[in-house]
């Protein structure tokens, strides 16, 4: 339904993919649970859908939660989520489209990173 979704965003009016994209959402939550890497990627789908038509406010909680599933796996497994960077990166550009600063952007990232005790090396974030 996600795949979906993500044509019907690509081909269509965002307003037909949107409940497409909310739906799948709520089968991952229900079926994996609301921390699972596979909700984390529904979420990004939702956010981008909802990015592309300017709701950055509705946009920035549903991104800041995405990076907290993958960084709560990576955290737990001792491996990096393979979106990690990508979802990190997707966060910083709702930030920065919301009007903060590359200092306040570079703070937020450093938090998320602190909250969930992963460690990236700067060079090794882009």
């Amino acid at each position: 339904m996600s795949d979906l979704g993500v044509l019907l965003d690509a081909k269509a009016p965002h307003a037909e993919a949107e409940p497409l994209e909310r739906r799948a959402l709520a089968i991952d939550e229900q079926s994996f649970g609301p921390a699972h890497p596979n909700v984390a990627i529904a979420l990004n789908n939702l956010a981008t859908l909802l990015q592309a038509t300017n709701r950055l406010a509705e946009v920035e909680p549903l991104s800041r939660r995405t990076v907290g599933i993958v960084l709560d796996f990576t955290r737990s497994t001792g491996h990096e989520h393979p979106e990690l960077r990508k979802f990190l990166n997707n966060y910083a550009i709702i930030l920065a489209d919301l009007g903060h600063s590359e200092a306040e952007i570079r703070a937020q990232r450093q938090a998320l990173l602190a909250e969930y005790g992963v460690k990236l090396t700067e060079d090794d974030s882009k």
